[in-house]
């Protein structure tokens, strides 16, 4: 069987045989559409900002609706267990696609055109156990954080590129359409799609977002299916017991998560007020916003990415998060300090940003590897567990962006600066980085596997559910 060995210095794709050659590649394209899509679509709250006067309370509208995603993942977890689970990719990767179509139609209102922005991050967020299960299933251990992390790195490079020249794009339609109107067909032309750019690129966003999914439903799933509950009856109650079982008999589980719920709930509380610090209070303009809150990041992310990935393949997974959760928490206090430092030296204006970003972003590749990807893994069982557990994993994510996004929006009201908000978010997120660090001495104390492949090892010879 031919080998992908896609040579060269600068892509380094993982060694993989058959089906996982295969599926490498349909991820990779999956992902490199999806994160153009992503790439406009996060530009929607400065949309919203600057062309639809959005209110600050409004802003973590697309957080809390991905939050009650996350919620009903646990529910879908469960079911999806002893189930085919490319349904519960494609079936809401389109309905999250559709939505995307339909904000063009919503620019005149800055509540709907952040709703629809939610309710498509709703159904994103729910595809996540199942995609998680199909990798796992697909791609050896030895090797699926070095799979993941190329991917991961190649798709930040490209919702950087999208990120970038959408603002762009945006930044000169809007000089354009303020500029007087031409008299020659031609210029009404031009003044028609510069006064209707942000509905092209919402239209051009879910074409992208459904290519995406029709590309990952064509990935060959390698999973063996229990026989038993396959009815189709919606037994909620059932899905929470389950839940709860796996809870209260792993104990390691329980203590990643209360990990993950401090570094999760600190970060929403302050991430929708970033567009308000650097637009507001710093006084950046579409490009400014952009490159710093997207464009930044995603570059550092392009170059450190694929090697976290092939770190985190040796590395205890507690120790991989406290490196990711100090670089992040950083990020926020530098952020909080910028608008205190500019009156004493005003070059603090672009340094403490620029380093901030470049801080979070060589990271942010490793934090979605390990939340959404490989985290689970570790404590998980191989086979219909997979999916279980990542859907308690998203369910807490729903739980923490409802409640954090809750409290957000209600401290902004109350006039609580963003500025406040980053340094409690901040100092949060390192403290959940301790954690994690005291988590890794303790099961080393006590002998528990260091690493996923080794975690694994223990079920060798059985057969996934």
């Amino acid at each position: 069987m031919a080998k992908l060995n896609i040579a060269g210095s600068f892509f380094r794709g993982p060694c993989l045989e058959g089906n996982a050659a295969r599926t490498f590649r349909l991820h990779l394209v999956y992902a490199l559409l999806d994160a153009t899509a992503g790439g406009i679509l996060l530009n929607a709250p400065l949309i919203a900002i600057k062309s639809f006067q959005a209110a600050n309370w409004q802003l973590p509208l697309r957080e809390l609706f991905s939050g009650l995603g996350m919620i009903l993942a646990l529910y879908l977890g469960s079911r999806m267990a002893s189930r085919p689970k490319m349904p519960f990719v494609f079936i809401p990767g389109v309905a999250a696609g559709i939505c995307s179509l339909a904000m063009a139609t919503a620019t005149g209102s800055a509540f709907w055109f952040l709703t629809l922005l939610g309710v498509g991050a709703l159904f994103e967020v729910v595809t996540r156990p199942a995609i998680t299960a199909v990798l796992r299933n697909n791609y050896p251990v030895e090797q699926r954080g070095h799979a993941t992390g190329e991917v991961r790195k190649w798709s930040s490079l490209f919702f950087l590129t999208s990120s970038i020249v959408s603002a762009l794009i945006l930044h000169f339609a809007s000089k354009f359409a303020g500029a007087a109107a031409q008299a020659e067909a031609a210029n009404r032309v031009l003044q028609w799609c510069a006064g209707h750019m942000p509905q092209i690129l919402m239209v051009l966003a879910g074409l992208l977002s459904l290519g995406s999914f029709v590309c990952f439903r064509q990935i060959r799933v390698e999973e063996s299916l229990d026989s038993e509950c396959r009815d189709l009856r919606p037994e909620i109650g059932s899905s929470f017991r389950e839940a709860m079982a796996v809870l209260v008999h792993d104990a390691r589980y329980r203590r990643y998560l209360f990990g993950c719920f401090l570094d999760g709930f600190f970060q929403m509380l302050y991430f929708p007020m970033i567009w308000i610090l650097l637009s507001r209070d710093l006084g950046f303009g579409y490009f400014g916003c952009t490159t710093l809150m997207h464009a930044l990041p995603a570059l550092a992310a392009f170059v450190a990415t694929g090697w976290l990935g092939r770190l985190f393949d040796r590395t205890n997974p507690w120790i991989s998060w406290a490196g990711v959760r100090f670089a992040w928490g950083l990020d926020a206090l530098l952020l909080a300090a910028t608008p205190l430092l500019v009156p004493v030296f005003p070059p603090a204006l672009i340094l403490l940003p620029v380093l901030g970003r470049i801080l979070r972003g060589s990271v942010q590749g490793g934090w979605w590897i390990l939340w959404w990807q490989i985290g689970v893994t570790h404590f998980s069982p191989p086979g219909g567990d997979t999916s279980r557990y990542m859907g308690i994993m998203v369910f807490l994510n729903g739980i923490i962006r409802f409640s954090a996004s809750a409290a957000g929006m209600t401290l902004a009201a109350m006039a609580v600066s963003p500025q406040t908000l980053l340094v409690i978010g901040g100092v949060g997120v390192i403290l959940s980085g301790v954690y994690s660090l005291w988590q890794a001495a303790r099961e080393r104390r006590h002998h528990q596997p260091e690493t996923i492949a080794e975690f694994e090892r223990q079920f060798a010879g059985t057969l996934p559910e």
